[in-house]
């Protein structure tokens, strides 16, 4: 069981690559924990898997 997710996004477009959850069978919902901007652009976001 994951209990937190962590995704840091940069602001630049490379048209392809892998999908990071392709292979996902259902959603999930996720909720944001926290996000902590930079001075580059990127965002970290943290998210919690949401109630049921």
């Amino acid at each position: 069981m994951i209990d937190e997710y962590e995704f840091v996004v940069q602001p630049r477009l490379v048209g392809r690559g892998p999908m990071l959850f392709a292979g996902l069978s259902k959603s999930v919902d996720l909720r944001l924990v926290s996000r902590l901007g930079f001075g580059s652009g990127a965002v970290a976001m943290r998210y919690e898997p949401a109630p049921s």
